[in-house]
């Protein structure tokens, strides 16, 4: 999408402050995004809400696929 972390966890709703910083934890594992934050950030990327729940790569690629054709 072509936006910095600091940019994606701004417009997911976090502090500015602090957008940078959560959003490096939350690709790391460190920490973990409440709901209503993950599905900000689904629909920011475009992706289903269930693709950024996935381990599989897999599944998430099939859900990814699915979601173009609705």
């Amino acid at each position: 999408m072509g936006l910095s972390q600091k940019q994606l966890g701004i417009q997911a709703g976090l502090d500015e402050i602090v957008a940078s910083a959560r959003m490096n934890q939350y690709e790391r594992d460190v920490n973990t995004p409440d709901f209503k934050t993950v599905m900000a950030l689904s629909a920011i990327l475009k992706v289903p809400t269930a693709f950024l729940f996935c381990v599989e790569d897999d599944l998430a690629e099939n859900i990814f696929i699915w979601s173009l054709k609705k």
